[in-house]
């Protein structure tokens, strides 16, 4: 009965509230009419948030940290099966149970290379599709119920897996598995962009790449502790601790506030504000005058560019957004392409002994968690774009160096040199590129098609991962290409060419809110104009140029 009387007050509400002012279509310049003749609640909820400081918003935001670190623990379960499934080739109880005999001697077996391959995609295909259906239901049914129904759909796949009678099903089950790892990729930079205020904005996507590092972990040190163990348990263990995460992300999940802004989306006000309260610690006025400005943005949006669905990624002002989120993120694999994945493969090419590039992988886990704690001081000091554009030079140098290394007869000597540099890349990779891209995709996306958007740079990164995975054994291993060290040349020229894109497409987004944000995109301006562009400035002189044209 309580529940029904709170339904229909809350309905109640959504009919009372104000409908929000038609926008002028004659953007840009319409856009700035509407920035100056927005309401005064908007007005001031927007001149709050510019203004907030870091402390200001870890006071008045605790809530919503929390609920954005909760929903982003999801990504632990991407980053550890990620790390599981290529640790498995080297297991002798893994291969025996889905290889071949290959030495009767030794009793040696090996998964057969068709199979590693297709083991090896299974997550990523399976991500490309969960990834497009997740921009289709969220925007439907919201972060939660998705979120909630993934991780059942995972919780079923997993025994897929676990009980997996040959390689064929368990590739099987890797492939329907990858369906809720490819939603949970794109549910926490979006859901995390959406509940932070601008201040905590770039710390809580940073959190999202930490999340994956932590699966790492979580992996290798499994692993590393059955590591000598006989028998079906010691791959089983390793598979079975996936179902850990559900029994402690769910309950979690089930008490998680929608975000505010998929509800102002579907016109439910009253609930977006009963949100944004347990969100925040603000009082209900100022949740009200928050989320006026985001009823003011999204109409905002829908003035500029009408449409919902994916094609609308690629239409006006959204085509540019498109572009950033989907070059960012590819990015990610072109800068250390067909090294990074194969990292302790490419430290045996390139001389270093099999234990020595095991122990090197280990520590290279180590350095994303710490390096990406530290990135949040590098995130709180610089923009987006001098940390892009600057991890971008250093990591070419460093590719060089590597490929310079690599040119006279490979030595453990050589070879310990070139896994110094690559270390050195990474810890730069880490603090610059890695974490500043999962901020400049969550912020730049319009709020109407965010999850449509991040979908879209999401699978743009699993196709070039997919390259790199395929094109890396054939550019490296000796039977082949035989580039060894030498690869590093053509990461290198993916570096700068980073740069270059980085320079003229990269705009500066620190700072800014989302309603600022589709001002300045609508208004084509040059990427390096976008930090020093006064949107209230040039309102003022929209508005008197107008006054003076009705006199």
């Amino acid at each position: 009965m309580a529940d029904n009387t709170e339904k229909t007050a809350a309905a109640a509400a959504d009919v009372e509230a104000p409908a929000p002012a038609a926008a002028p279509g004659n953007a840009p310049a319409g856009t700035l009419a509407w920035w100056s003749g927005r309401s005064a609640e908007a007005s001031h909820a927007a001149t709050v948030e510019r203004s907030m400081s870091i402390r200001e918003a870890l006071r008045l935001y605790p809530k919503a940290i929390f609920w954005s670190c909760a929903i982003t623990l999801v990504i632990i379960m991407d980053g550890y099966d990620t790390a599981l499934i290529g640790a498995f080739f080297g297991y002798p109880a893994f291969q025996q149970r889905f290889g071949i005999l290959v030495d009767a001697d030794t009793d040696s077996y090996q998964v057969q290379a068709k199979w590693q391959t297709a083991l090896g995609l299974g997550n990523t295909l399976g991500s490309i599709v969960g990834i497009f259906i997740n921009g289709i239901l969220t925007e439907r049914f919201g972060h939660k119920k998705v979120l909630l129904g993934a991780m059942t759909w995972l919780c079923c796949t997993i025994f897929i897996v676990f009980f997996a009678p040959s390689v064929a099903v368990l590739f099987i089950g890797e492939l329907l598995c990858g369906l809720a790892w490819g939603m949970f990729t794109t549910m926490g930079p979006a859901y995390a962009s959406e509940v932070a205020p601008v201040a905590l904005r770039a710390y809580l996507e940073i959190f999202v790449v930490t999340c994956w590092g932590i699966g790492q972990l979580v992996s290798s040190g499994i692993l590393d502790g059955l590591n000598g163990r006989h028998g079906q348990w010691a791959w089983r263990i390793p598979i079975a601790v996936q179902w850990v995460w559900p029994v402690i992300i769910m309950p979690l999940v089930v008490f998680c506030p929608e975000s505010p802004w998929w509800l102002v989306r579907k016109n439910r006000l009253a609930e977006a504000e009963h949100s944004f309260r347990r969100l925040s610690s603000v009082g209900p006025e100022e949740a009200k005058a928050a989320v006026a400005l985001m009823v003011e943005t999204t109409e905002l949006e829908r003035s500029l560019a009408e449409g919902e669905s994916y094609v609308d990624c690629f239409r006006g002002d959204h085509l540019w957004r498109t572009e950033i989120t989907c070059a960012a993120w590819t990015c990610q694999v072109f800068v250390g392409f067909a090294i990074v994945s194969y990292a302790t493969y490419f430290f045996e090419q390139a001389g270093l002994p099999v234990a020595s590039a095991y122990k090197l992988s280990v520590g290279q886990s180590s350095l994303h968690f710490v390096c990406n704690v530290l990135s949040v001081f590098v995130t709180a000091r610089f923009g987006r774009r001098p940390i892009f554009l600057f991890g971008a030079l250093f990591m070419s140098a460093c590719m060089f160096v590597i490929g310079f290394l690599a040119l006279p007869h490979q030595t453990a000597g050589l070879g310990y040199a070139s896994a110094s540099v690559f270390l050195i890349w990474f810890a730069c990779y880490e603090l610059s590129l890695g974490p500043a891209t999962y901020v400049i995709v969550g912020e730049t996306s319009s709020t109407k098609l965010r999850s449509k958007t991040i979908a879209i740079a999401r699978n743009c990164y699993n196709v070039a991962n997919v390259v790199s995975t395929v094109v890396a054994p054939y550019v490296l291993n000796p039977t082949e290409g035989n580039w060894k060290g030498k690869t590093a040349f053509l990461a290198a020229g993916f570096c700068l060419i980073t740069f270059v894109w980085g320079y003229f497409r990269l705009p500066e987004c620190k700072g800014r809110t989302y309603e600022e944000l589709d001002i300045l995109f609508s208004k084509k301006l040059r990427a390096k104009d976008f930090a020093k562009y006064n949107v209230d400035a040039d309102a003022q002189i929209d508005d008197k140029a107008g006054a003076e044209h009705h006199e």
